[in-house]
């Protein structure tokens, strides 16, 4: 029988400056980690509970909890798809259990799941929610970045996006409602971001009034965050979306992402792939997937006042590798 020992830990991390988006803001993010040992082997995952999607720091340990006994005997992560529900517990117990496999076996995680090691990343770098003067500060000290995420409510929009686009005229620009506009306030808006260098809207309704996307014929793509979590939640986006952003914090982990991945193409939506705020072990497995995806939102290592031990290392907007100590690396 196998015999496994799990650990579960809670920690807060710092961040460099106020993190500030529709909903509110924050100074510090809190993570669970779950430690999973096997022969002296130990696989880690991370995950930010979301309090958009009823989590707390204390749901998801008490979910994971639950669930000691069957994975300190061996429970796999084709049974895991299956006796919990997606979110932030699951994908800290999916990231543990492929970080055990590629340690436990000599192969790493890109040689298990068929996918290239990550390189080469390129990421977007995000504004949070201040005036307009102080985002074309920041923007300004991000001239060099090829592309931005602007996050959005809905005052002061396009004043907003202008200052960031004056301040790096060469950057492209994402923005970011979360949910936060009305079907009004985006077809007001809509015609006019194009001329700042907008390439796209991400979720600008809340998720359960997004129907009237459907007669919304704005020449930019919709992108949908709160909208989609996993495969079944494709269908009911079409005609509403032209895109989609994959989180494993919402998927429940790498393994719901990939399949999520592969269905979201089979329906020609396109991919952002995203995250919550967490450290570089939590956007460490989201990397595998950034071969499929359009745009990557992967900057929270540079967010975070302090980083896990061998960080994902950021500059000017590109991700060169991930360290094998990190995550998913195979133990020789």
């Amino acid at each position: 029988m196998i015999q496994r020992s799990l650990s579960i830990i809670e920690q807060v991390w710092p961040l460099q400056n106020p993190f500030i988006i529709s909903r509110g803001g924050r100074l510090e993010t809190r993570t669970v980690t779950v430690l999973l040992e096997q022969d002296d082997v130990v696989g880690r995952g991370e995950c930010v509970p979301y309090g958009r999607y009823g989590e707390t720091i204390a749901s998801v340990t008490a979910q994971v909890e639950q669930l000691r006994e069957r994975l300190e005997t061996g429970l796999s992560r084709t049974q895991l798809q299956r006796i919990m529900p997606a979110g932030a517990a699951r994908n800290a117990i999916d990231a543990a259990l492929w970080d055990l496999e590629a340690k436990s076996t000599g192969r790493d995680v890109g040689q298990l799941s068929g996918l290239a090691w990550p390189s080469n990343i390129s990421t977007v770098q995000t504004i949070s929610i201040l005036t307009p003067e102080e985002m074309g500060k920041k923007a300004r000290a991000l001239d060099h970045y090829p592309l931005l995420k602007v996050k959005l409510d809905a005052k002061q929009i396009i004043e907003r996006v202008a200052a960031v686009h004056a301040n790096a005229p060469k950057s492209k620009l994402l923005v970011d409602a979360n949910e936060s506009w009305t079907i009004d306030i985006l077809n007001r808006v809509a015609a006019q971001l194009p001329q700042y260098g907008v390439l796209m809207i991400e979720q600008p309704l809340h998720a359960d009034a997004d129907e009237s996307l459907a007669d919304h014929d704005g020449l930019l793509p919709i992108f949908a965050d709160e909208s989609c979590h996993i495969r079944s939640d494709l269908d009911g986006l079409k005609g509403k979306y032209d895109g989609i952003n994959i989180k494993l914090d919402k998927s429940g982990g790498l393994t719901e992402a990939l399949a999520l991945a592969d269905a979201a193409k089979a329906q020609n939506y396109e991919i952002m792939l995203g995250c919550m705020l967490g450290t570089s072990l939590g956007i460490a497995p989201a990397m595998f997937l950034a071969d499929r995806a359009k745009y990557v939102d992967l900057d929270p290592p540079s967010l975070v006042a302090k980083d896990r031990e061998y960080p994902v290392h950021i500059n000017k907007g590109r991700i060169a590798t991930l360290s094998p100590s990190l995550w998913g690396g195979s133990t020789p």
